[in-house]
């Protein structure tokens, strides 16, 4: 379980959040969502540790962030990440070194789910290829947690449908997926939890399956219940 309790983190005179709290549970695919600039990419940054918060804690396990949770976590994020003058198995190669659970099958069936080749040299691929690639190194990790920052920038809605089979078809009853995207339409049928963030604060969780049979609402409706007070 991933515990964000009352957590701030401040740029400048940017509240970016402004004591965020919500958890994440195992085994379910959980959805951030909100506006641009609310928070979004920072939690998820601050839960990997690439950033480090002003107040409040942040536990995975019950444990603070530590060089023994990094295993447990793996982040896509929505810039590029890889080295580009690597070629694909080359960057398999050096995440395999670093990365103890590193899955090698699990690498080259998602690079054959793509239509691409280890011998393609990153820099040559395009906008779409790039963002492939950086999926497969995010999910061949094998971690406990995977949260991926607007996944499916770049990749069409044939591929998406496709990534979206992937991760059901590799998810264990202890692994979490958390997802932040705009392509909302998209994720509705295999989300469960879904938090709504608002100006840096936690503005609403819902169940997605709960909200659908109980009251007939999508997760855009609920949204614009937030966004809109409707």
């Amino acid at each position: 379980m991933i515990e964000v309790k009352n957590v701030k983190k401040r740029y400048k005179k940017l509240n970016a959040l402004d004591g965020m709290s919500f958890t994440i549970k195992e085994g379910k695919i959980t959805c951030i969502l909100g506006i641009n600039g609310v928070g979004k990419s920072t939690i998820l940054k601050a839960i990997c540790g690439l950033i480090k918060v002003d107040s409040g804690e942040i536990l995975i396990d019950g444990e603070k962030i530590n060089h023994y949770t990094y295993n447990k976590l793996s982040f896509v994020p929505d810039i590029d990440s890889h080295f580009p003058q690597l070629t694909i198995k080359e960057s398999f190669d050096f995440m395999k070194e670093f990365y103890a659970n590193w899955d090698d099958t699990k690498a080259y069936e998602m690079l054959e789910m793509f239509n691409l080749t280890d011998d393609r040299l990153i820099s040559s691929l395009s906008k779409g290829n790039k963002a492939r690639v950086k999926i497969i190194l995010g999910f061949a990790q094998n971690a406990k947690y995977t949260l991926l920052d607007e996944p499916f920038s770049g990749i069409d809605i044939f591929k998406r449908e496709e990534f979206i089979g992937v991760m059901a078809k590799y998810m264990t009853d202890e692994q979490s997926i958390v997802i932040t995207t705009h392509e909302i339409s998209e994720i509705e049928m295999i989300v469960d939890d879904v938090i709504v963030i608002d100006n840096g604060k936690t503005a609403f969780e819902f169940n997605a399956e709960e909200t659908r049979e109980i009251e007939g609402k999508s997760i855009i409706d609920k949204m614009r219940e937030v966004y809109r007070g409707e």
